[in-house]
């Protein structure tokens, strides 16, 4: 069987919209789970939305 790597979630900055990983939280059982980071590394910012709701999000 191929391994297949995981892909992080990204994250979306609410206030200068730069895109950015999601920390990598490990798991029980070698699973991931993924925070947004605790601010934007552009802007200094604090508030995420997850890339896939950016489309739906209103600010």
């Amino acid at each position: 069987m191929v391994h297949v790597p995981e892909e992080p979630r990204r994250y979306v900055c609410e206030r200068c919209q730069v895109v950015h990983a999601g920390t990598p939280i490990h798991e029980s059982g070698g699973d991931h789970s993924f925070e947004p980071p605790a601010s934007c590394g552009g802007c200094g910012g604090s508030s995420f939305v997850e890339f896939t709701d950016w489309v739906h999000h209103h600010a």
